[in-house]
């Protein structure tokens, strides 16, 4: 066995090669657009677009696909609705698989255009729990329109397992290509990964994909991933520079480092970091205390993301404070 081509001190091998079947799914523009509200400008998607081209990523989430009314056109960019010439001003068809996500309760069956009328191969319906049945009218849709089908079932980390068996029967019989494990709240650690990474795979069968979604409240989301793709997942999502509500998401640059997979050319990636560098200076998404916090908590983001709006001080303590008094008294922390 020779050495580690990159740390010396390691005996090569360690890596099992499950990571070069890896496919991974860039949602930059669209997890990313929630930090300005999809304010990006058609040259800017389509300098995203190119260098997730020639960097040979696997999919590109370009936005969502919404319902008229469900959002004041003149407070969002075009990216929360991917109207046909939008998408046609910032993306070429056939260079690289697209896909738009449908939030499923602000979205119904008449947003999704027939497959040969759209230049996106992907449909990805975002749902929770309570809501599979509305979302599984949309990927009847969408399956009926020729797509290829992804479901993410959001704040997995707030259910229990007879919820989560419960979901996983269901869309193991659906017709569904891809299942995402996607922690919304960016709570879950490794441990918790690889029981719900064998939990899906075993429910889901060989037929239907597993992936996963990785926030990055407790710095979790790139050791996540790697875990994940350690246990046998298909596909990672991945933003440019971590950027996405909150926390942030799996950096894709790390992402290619670690797959180290020669069918991908991070140097693309790498060229736009100065672009996302000073967009994070401005939006400030990212690992911050008070995202951490609600993470930790297993809580949406919205206290992290109001404290960080202020000007003058997170007040961290007094939120963990708050947060702890919430708790039975049986679990809570004694300092």
């Amino acid at each position: 066995m020779g050495l580690d081509y990159r740390v010396k001190c390691c005996p090569d091998g360690l890596v099992t090669d499950r990571r070069r079947r890896i496919k991974v799914l860039d949602c930059t523009i669209r997890d990313g657009g929630i930090c300005n509200n999809w304010h990006f400008d058609h040259p800017f998607v389509n300098k995203v677009f190119t260098a997730l081209h020639t960097s040979n990523v696997d999919y590109m989430e370009v936005g969502y696909l919404t319902s008229e009314g469900e959002f004041d056109r003149d407070k969002v960019g075009p990216w929360r609705f991917c109207s046909p010439d939008d998408l046609y001003k910032a993306v070429e068809p056939g260079k690289i698989k697209l896909s738009a996500m449908l939030d499923c309760h602000r979205a119904d069956e008449s947003v999704i255009p027939d497959r040969q009328d759209s230049v996106l191969d992907v449909i990805r319906i975002a749902t929770y729990a309570k809501d599979m049945d509305r979302a599984m009218r949309l990927l009847d849709r969408a399956l009926e329109a020729g797509y290829e089908t992804f479901i993410n079932v959001m704040a997995v980390s707030t259910l229990t397992p007879e919820e989560v068996d419960a979901f996983l029967e269901r869309l193991a019989g659906s017709g569904v290509h891809n299942v995402a494990i996607v922690d919304s709240f960016g709570s879950l650690f490794p441990y918790h990964v690889r029981y719900l990474v064998h939990k899906y795979m075993n429910a889901l069968g060989e037929d239907i994909k597993v992936g996963v979604h990785f926030h990055n409240n407790q710095q979790q989301a790139f050791a996540n991933s790697i875990v994940a793709i350690d246990e046998g997942v298909d596909f990672v999502d991945a933003t440019i520079h971590g950027m996405g509500r909150g926390a942030g998401n799996c950096p894709l640059e790390l992402l290619l480092f670690y797959l180290d997979n020669p069918r991908y050319d991070v140097r693309p990636i790498l060229d736009l970091v100065d672009d996302f560098a000073s967009l994070r200076d401005e939006l400030r998404w990212g690992y911050h205390l008070p995202y951490a916090i609600t993470g930790y908590y297993n809580i949406h983001p919205r206290m992290g993301i109001e404290r960080m709006q202020r000007e003058d001080r997170y007040e961290c303590l007094e939120m963990y404070e708050s947060l702890t008094n919430r708790l039975p008294e049986r679990v809570r922390r004694v300092g």
